[in-house]
């Protein structure tokens, strides 16, 4: 063997052994990160969700009797007039200026309930805001436990990479010892060194995934993209309810069901505010203060007492053509597309259910393959490994057993954390996943 080619491997080997960090090595010395945090941290600093709490403020702000108009109403008002009347038979015009300045109270006794059923749209536009902000938020919180156990995945896929790496740095050596003694032909180095370099690649890549998703994962936590994170890799799988009694759960508690039944109960209210512009307003309105009518142009309120008005007033509209009718009329139409929208939001939802249920249970049966795959190509390896040492198996041999080790790996961690996705997913359905946080 030539000087250069041993140089090469002798170079190889150094960078494999001794430039990549240990694959089984923490990145970050700091306690792992686990998912009850890390949603705790969500909740607390994530602005999507700060944004969701404050509309819902909003909505909850708006519930209010003032709003609805079953307040009285109450003005300062001021203000000064002045009239020029010419006459026919007066050598000149008559000259008047009334000044006013007194405090209005109003208030609407009767408007066909349309202040009543305002209010009441105002309580369910609360409990609709209050809704729409859970079901963003759960929707947050499915997005960082996806992030989080994606990273944990990265993490797995790294430290199967890592391995392969460590096992192809151990046979290239071996490959150039044998190599040295005459044992073994420069193609069987050669051949080491590919390996080696394939799985350095792999190495490189998995470590730039994980990098990928500490960044996702640090930013729907509102912390830093580059900040150091570590995560449990570990998980544990809760009872599931039947399919019966999640599809019932889903019905009382799911976010997005409730939002559309919701909108139901909205437009009811809608339709009855319409009917309330075919009734009367009766209105009463009292002013205490200051009123002076004077000759000329005077404005002022010298030589004047204070005094007391009042007035009630009935309006009924006749004719304001066909509004009143015509607003009527859509707001019928617009309940009878809430009821058709609520009854495909079941239908969606029954479906969602059934969906995600047997995918789960499919994840469950893979994840179980998987750990019987992984056994059984840990105990392969072994065996291969104990006879290439001995020479007794091809290259090819080894490598393959190998290969179905570091992707049975691979395998099992993705089936394991796919499920446990899952899982969070029939918990948001049955609307218990901010529940159990």
């Amino acid at each position: 063997m030539n000087q250069s080619l041993k140089l090469f491997y002798c170079t190889s080997i150094f960078l494999l052994l001794f430039m990549l960090p240990k694959s089984g090595s923490p990145a970050v010395s700091a306690p792992p990160l686990s998912l009850e945090d890390a949603i705790a941290l969500a909740l607390e600093k994530n602005p999507d969700i700060q944004v969701a709490r404050n509309e819902e403020r909003i909505a909850r702000n708006n519930v209010h009797v003032g709003n609805a108009g079953l307040l009285p109403k109450i003005d300062f008002v001021s203000k000064g007039s002045y009239a020029e009347n010419p006459g026919s038979s007066l050598p000149a015009s008559v000259e008047s200026t009334t000044s006013t300045a007194q405090v209005q109270a109003s208030y609407t006794l009767f408007n066909g309930f349309g202040n009543i059923y305002t209010f009441r749209k105002l309580k369910s536009a609360g409990e609709l805001g209050t809704l729409q902000a859970r079901n963003n938020i759960e929707q947050i919180i499915i997005d960082v436990s996806k992030a989080y156990y994606d990273l944990a995945n990265a993490i797995e896929q790294l430290a199967a990479d890592g391995d392969a790496v460590e096992i192809s740095a151990e046979r290239l050596k071996r490959a150039k010892l044998r190599s040295e003694y005459g044992q073994a032909n420069s193609q069987e180095v050669l051949s080491a060194m590919v390996d080696a370099n394939n799985d350095s690649v792999s190495w490189l890549q998995a470590q730039l995934q994980k990098e990928n998703a500490e960044r996702v994962l640090n930013l729907l936590l509102g912390r830093p993209p580059d900040t150091a994170c570590s995560v449990v890799t570990s998980v544990t799988f809760k009872p599931v309810m039947t399919s019966d009694s999640l599809k019932a759960s889903a019905m009382q508690g799911s976010a997005e069901y409730l939002i559309a039944r919701k909108a139901v109960q909205q437009s009811r209210f809608e339709l009855l505010q319409a009917r309330s512009e075919f009734f009367p307003q009766i209105a009463v309105q009292a002013g205490y203060g200051f009123s002076r009518t004077a000759d000329g142009f005077d404005v002022g309120l010298g030589d004047t007492e204070p005094g007391v008005s009042a007035s009630l007033s009935l309006n009924y509209n006749i004719f304001n053509g066909f509004q009143s009718v015509i607003k009527n009329q859509n707001a019928r139409i617009a309940l009878l597309n809430r009821e058709i929208l609520e009854q495909k939001a079941s239908s969606v939802l029954e479906k969602k259910v059934a969906d995600t249920i047997h995918a789960y249970r499919n994840s469950r049966e893979i994840l179980r393959f998987q750990e019987t795959a992984i056994a059984s190509a840990e105990l392969n390896f072994r065996r291969t490994r104990e006879l290439y040492i001995l020479g007794q198996v091809t290259n090819t041999t080894f490598r393959e057993a190998q290969l179905n080790l570091v992707q049975a790996r691979k395998n099992i961690a993705s089936a394991r954390f796919d499920a446990k996705k899952l899982e969070l997913q029939l918990m948001r359905l049955a609307g218990t996943l901010l529940k159990k946080q």
